[in-house]
């Protein structure tokens, strides 16, 4: 298995080389969608997703710096330092104490990882 991990802009569906963009997610959205969640169903928000229809996860994205512009409280990573497996893992063990991960779909970011090209196949639909 090759150890760089390939980041496909979800605008442009380009290749992101290093240093050109970055895998965002927006915090406060993630927020305030755990504080909901969190009021309806406990302390665990999983329980929603499985429980409401229509209610999801926020999205985490991967965008070159010249694709649009991110979320004004938005969590980023330089696509360079989640380019290899030990980079993606060691960001996985950084971000499980954030709050707002929680509320985010970053199991799947650990999919896309896995199968770049087919979960932008899903996007173009």
């Amino acid at each position: 298995m090759n150890d760089d991990l390939v980041a496909v802009c979800d605008v442009c569906l380009g290749e992101v080389p290093d240093g050109g963009g970055v895998l965002e997610v927006d915090t406060a959205k993630a927020d305030r969608a755990l504080r909901a969640w969190r009021a309806k169903t406990g302390a665990d928000p999983q329980a929603l997703f499985h429980l409401t229809p229509g209610v999801r996860p926020v999205k985490w994205a991967v965008r070159h710096h010249g694709c649009g512009t991110g979320p004004v409280f938005a969590y980023t990573i330089a696509v360079e330092r989640v380019r290899s497996w030990t980079g993606l893992l060691e960001w996985s063990v950084h971000l499980a104490d954030k709050p707002f991960l929680a509320a985010t779909d970053w199991f799947a970011v650990l999919d896309r990882a896995l199968h770049p090209r087919r979960a932008n196949a899903r996007n173009c639909n």
